[in-house]
């Protein structure tokens, strides 16, 4: 018993350390879980969204983003972040074929210059590899910290979410513009892997072919506004500051933004869920919440358990 008790005891140690081995032991009991409800279950249906991808930045995000020299050593996944200053920071992306995010943190500049995102510094593109240049500062993820806030730091750090979310949906959407990236990159859909459109979207009825989503014809359509696309506590940084206050410093990762119909951003936000992230989902600002947009959210939700 006792020999069992250290074998399991060093097992949690070892996960505790590891962000990724952690995501790891959370899905496999998520995918065990399944089984055992329906042995023939698709497990592909029951992955975190982006597994690959979100595993492969738990692995290297400590390591890449530390002191190095410019670009010392070999760009290793599809996207690497290096801090080439105090506050500057190099994002590499292999094969890049659109700039959602530098587009993105270009039109934030202009139109809301307070918002807590980083600022585009340059972006170059050289064999292969573009080479995104932003500012940087130095602060812990709200999912690094979750864990440790009490109610009061839960429900701050959510007012200060809806605020902040509330001013970028706020922009206004020039009618006929193509929905999606600001420079016409058209519209993402990064479920299991990313799906983007071939053309133009300027309608919400194209938008919902798109997602290919059985619905009834819209009789109130949803307004069009600015969304972030990947909002979750890994892509929200905050610092702990006097009084024990959580004040949420920035938003970061603008791949999947630009405008979509106003329901989306609570799509999106449940879709990049993972199994370890507990009640970060009670906590959901009220603009973006699943209960505003129930409709729409229950038929992602039969979308997403049908065989694609």
């Amino acid at each position: 018993m006792d020999r069992k008790r250290k074998i399991d005891d060093t097992n949690s140690q070892t996960i505790s350390v590891s962000k990724a081995a952690k995501f790891n032991a959370h899905t496999s009991r998520k995918l065990q879980a399944a089984v055992s409800h329906d042995p023939e279950i698709d497990l592909t249906t029951q992955m975190p969204i982006d597994y690959t991808g979100r595993l492969i930045r738990m692995q290297t995000s400590k390591e890449v983003l530390g002191e190095r020299g410019p670009l010392e050593g070999s760009i290793s996944t599809s996207q690497d972040v290096f801090k080439c200053a105090a506050d500057i920071v190099v994002k590499a992306v292999r094969h890049i074929d659109d700039y959602t995010e530098y587009t993105t943190l270009q039109y934030l500049e202009r139109h809301i210059p307070d918002c807590p995102a980083p600022r585009p510094l340059g972006c170059v593109q050289m064999s292969g590899i573009s080479l995104i240049f932003l500012t940087h500062k130095p602060s812990k993820s709200l999912g690094e910290v979750w864990h440790g806030l009490d109610s009061d730091q839960e429900a701050s750090a959510k007012g200060q979410l809806e605020t902040i979310l509330t001013k970028l949906r706020s922009l206004p959407y020039v009618h006929g513009r193509p929905l999606g990236g600001m420079a016409g990159e058209g519209c993402k859909d990064a479920r299991r892997h990313l799906r983007r459109s071939n053309k133009p979207i300027k309608t919400l009825s194209e938008f919902v072919e798109f997602l290919r989503q059985l619905s009834p014809c819209l009789s109130s359509p949803p307004n069009i506004v600015f969304t972030h696309g990947d909002l979750r506590p890994d892509n929200i940084t905050v610092e702990i500051v006097d009084c024990n206050r959580c004040v949420v410093t920035g938003l970061l990762d603008w791949e999947y933004s630009g405008f979509y119909p106003d329901y989306y951003e609570a799509v999106r936000c449940t879709n990049s869920l993972s199994s370890c992230e507990n009640d970060w989902f009670l906590f959901l600002p009220d603009c973006i919440s699943p209960k505003r947009y129930t409709h729409w959210w229950l038929l992602d939700r039969v979308r997403e358990t049908r065989s694609m």
